[in-house]
Parts: C-alpha cells; sequence; structure tokens
C-alpha cells in the first residue's frame, strides 16, 4: 500500500533589509489570514519593533491578526497541527537548518515553506538557490 505523503511548497523572498522583507511578506501574509491560513514565522533576528512601525503607516484589514505573530521566534517547537505556513529568516545556514528539521518533523504534512534570504549574503548565487522553489514572493507581483 502506498503511503499519502503530503508535500511542502517551497517559495523564497530576497530582501535587502528588514523593512523591505516585511514590505514584501506583509501583502502576502494579510492575503493568506484572508484565506483563514495559519501563519507561523521563524526568524532569526527580532522583527517586533520594525512591524510595528510599518504595519501603523499601512492601510491593509488584518493589522491587529499580522502584529499577533511572534515576529521574535525562532524556534520551530511553536510550529502547531494547525499551520500551515511557515516563513524563515536569517542566514542562509540558519535557512537550511530550519528546512532540514522540517523536512524531518513535518513530511507528513502539507505545507507551504517561504524562505527569506538577505540579498547582501546570496546574491552571487540567487540563480541556484531560486531553482529549488516553486516561486520568488516580491512586492511587485499579486498572486504569489
Amino acid at each position: 500500500m502506498i503511503a499519502n505523503k503530503e508535500t511542502i511548497d517551497k517559495k523564497c523572498c530576497f530582501y535587502v533589509s528588514d523593512f523591505h522583507l516585511e514590505m514584501t511578506i506583509v501583502p502576502y501574509i494579510n492575503r493568506k489570514i484572508a484565506e483563514n491560513k495559519n501563519i507561523v514565522i521563524i526568524t532569526q533576528n527580532n522583527l517586533e519593533d520594525t512591524i510595528k512601525i510599518l504595519i501603523s503607516r499601512m492601510n491593509i484589514k488584518n493589522k491587529q491578526k499580522i502584529l499577533e505573530l511572534n515576529w521574535n521566534n525562532n524556534n520551530l517547537n511553536s510550529i502547531t497541527e494547525n499551520d500551515n505556513i511557515i516563513i524563515i529568516n536569517g542566514t542562509k545556514e540558519f535557512i537550511n537548518d530550519k528546512n532540514e528539521e522540517i523536512k524531518h518533523k513535518f513530511s507528513n504534512k502539507n505545507i507551504e515553506l517561504v524562505n527569506c534570504y538577505n540579498f547582501d549574503e546570496i546574491k552571487d548565487e540567487m540563480v541556484e538557490i531560486r531553482a529549488h522553489y516553486s516561486g520568488v514572493l516580491n512586492n511587485l507581483q499579486k498572486n504569489y
């Protein structure tokens, strides 16, 4: 009998600063919240202060729900069975480590994984990195 193995759909994002990252992913998060998706953010850097500033200046519907996400979380133990979208931000090594953990812990679950890379760190590897993903988030696209 063939086991029903779920999938991990991987997307990526490239950014040049914390504000740029947040401006890129907040519209995506806002849409996913409207679709009743559960989102968890795994970040190497504390983004709490910058997200508060950005959200205060935006005109979007789900401001409070976006602020309620843990923007200072680097622990995969915070992921629950109800979470279907995982956003990871950090160095290439941090992202790779978290992806390996996710692959082993959540291999039987449908997950949309968004890995967010700092452009300055990976600029010479962008084409190679991009080849491993089904899509790229950017703030110019309407559909991800």
